[in-house]
């Protein structure tokens, strides 16, 4: 989840951690989010992207999600009212769309500075 396997060839391998992004958050792919999540697959996750996890495309075909992201979904549906529930459906979406909109900020500043 953290690290990967990196396969040398002669049938050993190395573990190599996963380094934090500057926030201190660690982007993941759908299906590591998934096992995250658990008992989801990965596809049955691109409706809940922008809504209930934070993501980002760093190549148009491939989407990474917040980590960070990916455990707050884990711990609220861990309560069995999540889903019935509209107020605490709106905590989740509320922290989503703050740290999507911080995103859009820090990227179009970046933007700006080119």
């Amino acid at each position: 989840m953290l690290a990967e396997l990196i396969g040398r060839g002669d049938g050993t391998f190395i573990l190599r951690p996963k380094v934090p992004d500057q926030d201190l958050d660690t982007w993941v792919t759908l299906s590591q989010a998934a096992r995250i999540i658990g008992n989801v697959g990965p596809r049955n996750l691109y409706p809940f992207l922008g809504q209930y996890l934070v993501y980002r495309r760093p190549l148009p075909r491939r989407v990474v999600v917040s980590l960070r992201s990916a455990m707050a979904l884990k711990q609220a549906t861990q309560d069995p009212e999540f889903w019935e529930n509209p107020t605490l459906q709106q905590r989740v979406k509320d922290s989503v769309k703050a740290t999507m909109d911080k995103l859009a900020r820090a990227a179009s500043e970046t933007l700006a500075d080119v």
